[in-house]
């Protein structure tokens, strides 16, 4: 067997020669603090808690008592197979409940800390009973899914929000999760349809398109700080990356400021994405699927031990797409290779290698097209297949390469260091075409007039973060402690070239036969360099079923931009830019634990995010900075697997750019924008065979101070664009119990976005409605294996997206303008796991 682990890891650690000195001198302190871990392990088995657990599947019982109890759970993976758990209820202390729960499934337990319990099987160990001290030898591996509070399509733990492992009944902020399991069930394809299902958040439709896609989250736009790929910042710029979904494990969507812990963001929140990581229990995995507009995908999967004991872990992944689609001439193609690594020598210690490489090739066209020629006939409608480019000489194909590293180390006295870093290297071959006319329009009735822009790139990342955490009890008082540095560099070199001509395009019959963009010289070379360091610290208190969360940051954030095109033109010096910012964000909540598994909360957070360019005076403009107040309540039930959460809320944004009403045509910083609304989202499985997600948002943003531009017009009052007030989503799906149809399954979605408003015209400061929609989502699933044991492991899947074909858009780049929104697909998945 392996050696054991904690649940997740999430380390970090400062690149700088003091930062690491600071937080090594710090560890030593902790690891040398005496009698700590005998006075942990003491309170861990005493504290009393409410308990209603019913009989049921040994890992699933215990999953539920770990988030119960606030303990991280840790078992050899082949112990609770085929077992099942006897009811337990009552105020109990989490020793009587474990035991309870334990009785009659021959094994047993200890406590080496206060935050940590470990399920032994005397006769693989060799141990004859409970060890109090934690002096037995073991080892054992973190049951993957059941660690991390996974058990199904529910999720109870995770480390996005607070970089703690801390039940999600504890973080007072909505951390909306979306597990491998409900991402496979839906048959989701790429980000937008991972995140379709969660409340308050919104991703553009871009059919063809390239990059990170546009999100909302509560109201407020981001593309460049919203997405984190484990727990570090993905990349610095939008089209740097796409991040392939069958490499993840899990979503995590962080509702509201996160600063505190990330650094510059917007105040509505992040999108964490958890990729597959190495694991002792075997994973084989072979999946072919192929699906409209021609799709052919091929996936991989592997992992488990290397050796005898567990010392060494790997996994595997791989991916090969080649696809079309609902856009002609623009490929949505594939190859994805993630070898992963973990070397753990000890139950302490784990250091695990995480590499990467993606080439992704997508169609080069904006396909941002006039509402007249789409949502109206004026006189004609674009077709949602037409290509906005040129086949062969407009194209976004980029390779991303990454090569990073997780490292945990935990201290005798039960305090753990942390440290978590990567290294990604992007080419871009991007040439963009779009619409010659501004605002995008046809003319003569049917036609186009395109240009294009060529715009290669190349950029480099380095992200690192490391922490120090542990607990101490002074008094009454239990503190969860986390002291952490981390720091973020980005680079790139940028050209942009214009074509000297335009092309015109039959909208209703392109032929695009001998056209060819003509290209001059460089319109733009630029090199961007950024860098930002923060030191944060965070405690959460816990008195009785009080739980008190206190957080605090410090960053210093700089960038740099050289205009290397001015030296070309003039024959001078490069114009160089340069941008320093300094900034305090903190968080603090409050909430209380009720014995029944209901928990209420309130919280305040703050965010900041700096922001390019100068006013009229050459003064670089400050950062925004951002407020939420939230207060909410939160649900784990005892007697069946589910997670609810409700909350209404308030985020407020200074600092944002507006017209400067002495300089015409410059900004000035007078800006406000206020985001209010309400979310739910229910999660479980609410019977046997029946799994439920549900989810609601209400949200308001708009406008609150702002100037009057040079024509007169001002937007304040006015709401921002593209955010609906109402999203609704449900899905439902069922597995066959019975005879007759076992191993037959299926699956049903509705998701409702309301209207929403495009961007404001600057002519008179009016915008236009998008109609909202609904689409049906289905699945179809078959489990060979249920009835033939000879083919245990093959599945089948269909499933399909907005099934009824649904015609609906989201808003463009530019006023007046929208997207397509994805037409109809459907996709067949065979896999065979073993």
């Amino acid at each position: 067997m392996g050696k054991m682990t904690a649940t997740k890891v999430d380390a970090r650690a400062s690149w700088r020669k003091k930062g690491w000195l600071a937080t090594a001198a710090f560890c030593v302190a902790v690891a040398g603090a005496p009698g700590i871990a005998g006075a942990q392990a003491k309170t861990a088995r005493s504290a009393t808690a409410a308990f209603d657990i019913p009989a049921q599947d040994l890992g699933a019982a215990l999953t539920l008592f770990s988030d119960r109890a606030g303990l991280r759970l840790l078992l050899p993976s082949s112990v609770v197979g085929g077992k099942k758990s006897t009811a337990v209820s009552g105020a109990l202390t989490r020793e009587q409940a474990l035991a309870r729960l334990l009785s009659g499934t021959g094994l047993t337990y200890r406590f080496p800390d206060a935050s940590t319990v470990t399920i032994i099987d005397p006769a693989a160990t060799g141990a004859t009973g409970r060890v109090d001290d934690g002096s037995t030898e073991l080892q054992a591996v973190t049951v993957e899914g059941a660690s991390d509070g996974t058990v199904g399509i529910v999720a109870t733990r995770g480390m996005s929000a607070t970089k703690t492992d801390t039940p999600l009944l504890e973080v007072p902020q909505t951390v909306n999760v979306v597990t491998r399991k409900e991402m496979d069930k839906r048959g989701a394809t790429d980000l937008n349809a991972i995140v379709s299902y969660t409340p308050g958040i919104r991703v553009k439709d871009q059919p063809g398109g390239q990059g990170m896609n546009d999100t909302y989250i509560r109201g407020f736009y981001d593309v460049n700080a919203a997405y984190y790929r484990d727990g570090l910042r993905n990349s610095f710029n939008p089209y740097d990356t796409v991040v392939e979904q069958f490499a993840l494990e899990r979503v995590d969507v962080v509702k509201g400021p996160s600063s505190v812990l990330y650094g510059r963001m917007q105040p509505g929140g992040l999108v964490n994405m958890v990729t597959k990581r190495p694991t002792e229990t075997p994973v084989r995995e072979v999946q072919v699927q192929y699906g409209t507009y021609d799709r052919k995908q091929v996936g991989l999967d592997f992992g488990e031990a290397l050796d005898g004991d567990g010392t060494f872990l790997y996994r595997l992944t791989g991916l090969w797409r080649d696809s079309g689609t609902m856009v002609d001439h623009s490929p949505d193609n594939r190859r994805y290779f993630a070898p992963a690594l973990t070397w753990q020598p000890d139950d302490a210690t784990s250091f695990t290698i995480l590499g990467s490489y993606q080439k992704t090739e997508n169609g080069g066209s904006s396909q941002n097209f006039p509402m007249a020629n789409t949502i109206f006939d004026d006189p004609v409608r674009i077709p949602s297949n037409f290509y906005g480019g040129v086949p062969g000489q407009s194209h976004y194909d980029v390779a991303n390469t990454s090569l990073g590293y997780e490292f945990k180390h935990a201290f005798d006295n039960g305090w753990e260091f942390k440290q978590s870093a990567r290294y990604t290297h992007s080419d871009i071959d991007f040439s963009s075409a779009f619409f010659y006319d501004y605002p995008a329009a046809l003319y003569n009735g049917h036609y186009a007039r395109m240009m294009a822009q060529e715009r290669p790139k190349t950029s480099n990342s380095f992200v690192i973060d490391s922490n120090v955490g542990g607990t101490l009890d002074i008094g009454p008082l239990q503190h969860d402690l986390l002291i952490g540095v981390d720091y973020g560099f980005y680079s790139d070199r940028e050209t942009r070239t214009n074509s000297t001509n335009h092309i015109v395009i039959d909208v209703l019959d392109p032929k695009y036969g001998n056209f060819d963009f003509v290209y001059g010289g460089a319109g733009s070379d630029t090199a961007g360099r950024m860098s930002q360091v923060g030191l944060y610290a965070q405690d959460q208190v816990k008195f009785d079923n009080w739980v008190l969360t206190v957080g605090g940051r410090y960053d210093i954030a700089r960038a740099t931009s050289n205009d290397y095109n001015s030296r070309t033109i003039s024959g001078g010096p490069d114009v160089v830019a340069k941008q320093r910012d300094n900034a305090f964000t903190g968080r603090v909540g409050l909430g209380y634990l009720f014995d029944n598994g209901v928990a209420p909360y309130a919280s305040y957070s703050t965010s900041f995010n700096p922001v390019a360019g100068t006013d009229f005076s050459g003064s670089p403009f400050e950062p925004t900075t951002g407020q939420q107040w939230e207060a909410g309540v939160k649900y784990q039930p005892g007697s069946w697997n589910g997670f609810l959460s409700a909350a209404v809320f308030q985020i407020t944004q200074q600092n944002v750019s507006t017209a400067d009403p002495v300089n015409i045509g410059y900004a000035v910083q007078q800006g406000e924008e206020r985001a209010r609304g309400f979310e739910f989202e229910a999660k479980g499985e609410i019977a046997e065979g029946w799994n439920l997600a549900a989810g609601y948002s209400y949200t308001d943003t708009r406008i609150t101070k702002g100037n009057k531009n040079d024509l007169g017009y001002s937007k304040v009052g006015k709401r921002a664009e593209g955010v609906p007030y109402h999203q609704a989503s449900l899905w439902l799906d069922y597995q066959f119990q019975g005879d007759a149809l076992l191993g037959l399954g299926l699956g049903a979605g509705v998701r409702y976005v309301g209207s929403s408003l495009d961007a404001h015209d600057y002519s008179d400061g009016s915008q236009v409605e998008v109609a909202g929609y609904t689409l049906l989502d289905a699945t179809l699933s078959y489990d060979f294996g249920a009835k033939n044991p000879d083919l245990k492991g093959l599945n089948l899947l269909v499933s399909g997206t907005n099934l009824t074909d649904e015609r609906y858009f989201t808003p463009g780049f530019m006023p007046r303008t929208v997207f397509f929104g994805q037409r109809r697909a459907v996709n067949a998945t065979l896999s065979y796991k073993w």
